[in-house]
């Protein structure tokens, strides 16, 4: 079995996910103040406790999508190394090979 892999593809697909993940970061900072700025409606209990609850949703959203985002941009991360692991590797294979054939002749 033959497994081939294109670099240049596996490197686009990592900008890709660099992009989507700072895409997904500066959504998450422009909502932020809507998401934790929650006030009370009334000056009672049930008021305050609701409100509470908004921005506890609302962290913990914050909180999700920023780990969403660390793990796109490791995913990332992975990929533009497993590229530039595969183009080195080829390269070394390579110089390899035209050093046994060089020795051949």
């Amino acid at each position: 079995m033959t497994m081939s892999m294109q670099p240049e593809a596996v490197l686009a697909s990592a900008s890709a996910e660099s992009a989507i993940s700072a895409e997904t970061e500066s959504a998450a900072s422009a909502a932020a103040p809507a998401l934790l700025g929650a006030m009370p409606m009334g000056g009672d209990p049930d008021s305050a406790m609701f409100a509470a609850a908004l921005n506890a949703c609302g962290a913990s959203y914050l909180g999700v999508v920023s780990e969403h985002a660390a793990q796109r941009g490791l995913f990332a991360g992975a990929q533009g190394l497993a590229s530039g692991t595969t183009v080195a590797t080829e390269a070394a294979r390579q110089a390899a090979l035209l050093a046994t054939a060089a020795t051949s002749l």
